[in-house]
């Protein structure tokens, strides 16, 4: 097995990482000490709607304290804290239909009935304008566990959401990824962790997503349009990740795992503790990765693909009788080798691929540094509630070209977030949330740099929606508008530009419905997004060399506007899962980039120009066949379609394709319990509809294997073991930043992960 710690480098990460950890400690240590909290008692069980028999170990939830606890063999619980007059219970439990209820605090003794089902177990969606289980929300949301999508281990938190319907990744290697949703990247598509938006300078493909796996419960994604809830820029859509929830009330938990691949020799290390009182929880966790160059299908190695990873992640939670607050803090270092990087006309081979398998740092490469700092406080009302979110982004990227002391780009990006909502309940039907969000944000250039890509400029953000809910039986209404403001100013000339100061405006909307029956949930929404050209489309003037070109920005470029009509029929069977989403976008002023005939130092000219309008239209379709006959067979297919239409195409639209997987349920075999073997089977189409200067992509197709079981007298070892393109297949695929020289993606890749989870 490789070893679990590589190098003496990693010494500093972890002294850094326990001075941290003791500080976060101390402060919570005092405030518990220094807060003397009465708490209420609230005693249920939960029992079979068809013989009043328990259900044991169901899972219990309250939607507003995120607190989640477990009953027991008996089907008991008890939940002790300072409860909300008016709150959401959620009761989940394998094999039974989710169920919600509206709780008072004056009630403490309940009972729960379940209706069997063979449904997976549905969770709450965070990222929906109501946050409430997935069958009542207007807007279709994508969601998957983190767990579920790590069946089959992935290197990077990027290359698992790819495992979403709809959802991609461009990649530049391994260690630089970005989300594509629907065809829509970069700028166009906003990332949010626990409602902190990430801003980190991924206006450019070249730049890493600054978030890992640490910590994370659940991905969720909005496909299309969400500028209701999350203001300018989200054309696209939104990839909102969730933490994991603090430990079960009163219980502490410590968690370890390791993974180690041979493609790479990389390993990944990461911890967690947790620890909850009645109405004191904190979390905390770290991680590092380290990856050597990745091995190609023919046995030579991507030339400094490289990539070296450190996380630390803490959060803190107080629950009151008339709110709840919660702190969260992250921190992400990245160094990334930039693979594929030359400025030579012809392209040479063995500078692309190379004999020999290295992790030292070597020029070019990145070195991206985030921090992400929320204070989430919410009061609960007699018949509302009122939340604030207030946050701070720091993104620290340094790009080095020919020497490791002077950077060729070095630039700090500051964001100051605030996000002011109010919602209220009018009666039973009728509800509303009104909100007012926006962010300051500030770019400096470092003048050691080399290269000044972009001028130093700040951007002020302001907008105020409002969002009405209405119930009528099986039907749930929602309609709501929205209207921001972007004000983007430079301090001075840049290259031959004056001083740039301009104002942007948009005015948005959302209208949707969703009947939900026994066996069917019809949703239609239609939306509207607007996103402002950003500083590097209208000024940019100099050398990007993480994507070797020239750019050059464009002061008459627009904004661009998006209406889309998004439609999903879901039928639910006992046995059967089927989910047919068909949309359409039509997006006004797109903006591209677009090369010209022209070279600068051997490095081709780019220039920012826009497409009066652009359609794109498709289907994600999906089911999961679960047969009476054979329980111990899961079958699970999706397809994503989707196509462009506008007077030119536009590049980077990504390959149709079919994922499917075969999960089998295997009987316990000695101490291995739980068994679980997937067989993913994923086909790629050819994509030749392409851009001038862009190169097809040929059909390619990948078989995944994995195997997962539970050991230990308490069941809290989990071993995942399994391979990865297992016929080892030359592909690359049509979204990587390398495909035009021609470099593959990685080979075959054994993988050992092995976890341990303990709770007290």
């Amino acid at each position: 097995m490789i070893s679990v710690f590589i190098g003496f480098r990693s010494f500093k990460f972890w002294v850094y990482f326990i001075q941290i950890s003791m500080k976060f400690i101390l402060i919570v240590a005092f405030a518990l000490s220094a807060l003397s909290l009465n708490s209420q008692t609230l005693n249920g069980q939960i029992l079979d709607s068809l013989d009043q028999s328990v259900i044991p170990f169901s899972k219990i939830y309250i939607l507003e304290l995120d607190l989640h606890t477990q009953a027991d063999e008996n089907g008991e619980f008890t939940i002790s804290t300072k409860l909300p007059i008016n709150y959401q219970l959620i009761v989940s439990a394998p094999s039974y239909e989710s169920f919600k209820l509206k709780m008072t605090n004056s009630e403490n003794q309940i009972k729960v009935y379940l209706t069997q089902s063979h449904h997976e177990i549905e969770e709450v969606t965070i990222s929906g304008p109501k946050g409430t289980l997935q069958r009542y929300n207007a807007v279709h949301i994508e969601r998957m566990s983190l767990k579920d999508l790590s069946q089959i281990a992935s290197t990077t938190l990027g290359e698992a959401i790819a495992k979403m319907p709809g959802v991609y990744n461009t990649s530049t290697g391994l260690g630089i990824s970005k989300p594509v949703i629907r065809g829509m990247q970069g700028i166009r598509v906003v990332s949010m962790l626990n409602g902190l938006r990430i801003e980190n300078q991924q206006w450019a493909g070249d730049h890493g997503a600054g978030i890992t796996s640490l910590g994370i419960g659940s991905v969720e994604v909005i496909k299309g349009p969400a500028s209701l809830l999350y203001g300018a820029d989200a054309l696209g859509g939104v990839i909102y990740y969730v933490d994991e929830s603090y430990a079960a009330q009163n219980k502490t938990e410590f968690g370890f795992n390791t993974q180690n691949e041979s493609n790479t020799l990389g390993t990944t290390n990461q911890f967690s503790f947790k620890k909850s009182g009645d109405n004191i929880r904190f979390n905390l966790a770290g991680s590092l990765s380290d990856h050597a160059d990745y091995r190609l299908p023919d046995n030579r190695f991507a030339a400094n693909s490289r990539f070296r990873e450190h996380a630390v992640k803490s959060s803190f939670g107080w629950n009151r009788s008339k709110g709840v607050l919660n702190i969260r803090y992250t921190y992400n270092a990245t160094n990334v080798g930039i693979p594929g990087h030359t400025h030579d006309a012809v392209i040479a081979e063995d500078k692309l691929k190379v004999n020999n398998q290295s992790r030292e740092q070597r020029l070019p490469y990145q070195d991206f540094r985030n921090h992400y700092l929320s204070f989430d406080n919410k009061w609960f009302l007699k018949k509302g509630e009122v939340q604030l979110l207030l946050g701070q982004t720091i993104n620290q990227l340094t790009e080095f070209e020919e020497k490791v002391t002077i950077p060729g780009i070095k630039m700090n990006l500051y964001n100051s977030l605030y996000h002011l909502k109010y919602k209220r309940s009018i009666n039973e039907k009728l509800s509303y949330k009104v909100g007012v969000q926006g962010m300051y944000q500030m770019n400096q250039n470092d003048l050691k740099a080399t290269e000044l890509l972009l001028p130093k400029s700040s951007m002020l953000d302001n907008g105020v929606y409002l969002i009405g809910f209405y119930n009528h039986k099986t039907w749930d209404l929602q309609a709501g508008l929205r209207y921001d403001q972007r004000m983007i100013h430079t301090d001075k000339e840049f290259k031959g530009n004056a001083i740039y100061n301009e104002t942007f405006e948009g005015l948005n909307f959302s209208a949707g419905a969703v009947r939900n029956k026994d066996k069917y949930t019809f949703r239609v929404n239609v939306s509207s997004g607007y996103r402002a050209p950003h500083i590097s489309e209208l000024l940019a003037n100099g050398f990007h060399h993480g994507t070797l070109r020239y750019e050059i920005g464009n002061l008459n470029l627009k904004s661009e506007n998006a209406t889309q009509v998004d439609v999903t029929f879901e039928r639910h069977g006992d046995h059967l899962e089927l989910v047919v989403n068909p949309f359409y976008n039509y997006i006004q002023n797109y903006t591209f980039i677009n090369p010209i005939d022209s070279l600068i130092e051997a490095l081709p000219v780019f220039v920012y120009e826009q497409l009066d309008a652009v359609q794109l239209y498709g289907i994600d379709f999906g089911f999961h066949f679960h047969p009476h006959f054979a329980h111990w067979l899961h079958i699970e297919t999706s397809y994503s379609f989707i196509e462009s239409q506008s007077t030119r195409q536009i590049s980077l639209m990504p390959q149709n394709r079919i994922l499917s997987g075969l999960k089998f349920d295997v009987k316990d075999v000695l101490f291995f319990k739980s068994n679980k073997i997937s067989i993913d089977y994923n086909y790629f189409f050819k994509q030749d509809k392409v851009s001038e200067l862009e190169s097809e992509s040929p059909f390619y197709q990948l078989v995944n294997i994995g195997i997962n079981t539970t050991c230990g007298k308490k069941e809290n070892f989990d071993l995942n073991i399994g391979c990865k393109n297992v016929l080892n297949t030359t592909f690359i695929d049509h979204l990587s930043r390398l495909k035009n020289l021609g470099l593959e993606s990685p080979g075959r890749n054994f993988y050992l992960k092995l976890s341990y989870n303990f709770s007290k």
